[in-house]
């Protein structure tokens, strides 16, 4: 499939790794052009669908930064990690403006854990845990498939730097091949300076689509 550099209809720039509709003979069109013509190409009358991105590939092992590939190792969590991981999820959700609350974030995690509704991966050394990840399993209709929610990512502030978050993002692109997911996402603050770690290890910011959401309940502690 020949790459086309430009939308056919209002000559918008596309990029090889964003999104963009083409027809059966690669008549090619930007995704604001491809909704107002109700995804049927103008010059064919042939159906318009999603081009495919090219993969990006990311290292097998992303290079830690001043520490040995012995240093740190990632594994998945179990209920018995519950007490080194608990403080750390809490201080995440302190990074998002919550109140502590230690023995609500064990319980979640417990919770989480024990009906199988998420994963928790943890990174550590030989003395401590330093940083975790958590992931949903989901399902798109899209894609007919499955796919990860990398919902919680979360490094303790002196083992920043150290490529702890990288380590612990390669286990999440690992667990979804592994499980057959059709894509990992994720969402964060606007401020969050992690963007550089995600970007630099192969995710994409969505310029296609807005997330919206509907609060329905008060958190805990709120009214």
């Amino acid at each position: 499939m020949d790459f086309r550099g430009e939308c056919e209809r209002c000559h918008a720039g596309l990029t090889e790794v964003g999104p963009a509709y083409f027809c059966a003979h690669e008549c090619t069109y930007c995704p604001t052009c491809a909704r107002q013509t109700g995804f049927v190409c103008p010059n064919c009358s042939g159906e318009l669908v999603r081009r495919p991105r090219r993969a990006v590939l990311l290292p097998a092992d992303p290079p830690s930064r001043g520490v040995s590939d012995a240093s740190i190792g990632v594994r998945r969590a179990t209920a018995i990690d519950l007490d080194s991981v608990a403080p750390l999820f809490d201080a995440y959700r302190i990074f998002y403006g919550q109140q502590s609350d230690a023995g609500g974030a064990r319980q979640f995690l417990e919770a989480r854990l024990a009906q199988v509704q998420s994963e928790v991966w943890v990174a550590e050394d030989s003395d401590r845990t330093l940083g975790f990840v958590q992931l949903f399993p989901t399902f798109s209709s899209i894609s007919l498939g499955s796919a990860l929610v990398l919902n919680d990512l979360f490094v303790l502030p002196d083992a920043r730097r150290r490529g702890v978050g990288a380590r612990l993002l390669e286990a999440a692109r690992a667990r979804g091949l592994a499980v057959g997911a059709h894509y990992l996402e994720l969402s964060t603050a606007v401020d969050n300076p992690a963007q550089r770690l995600y970007e630099a290890c192969g995710w994409k910011l969505d310029r296609e689509f807005l997330r919206y959401e509907l609060l329905l309940a008060a958190p805990p502690g709120r009214t």
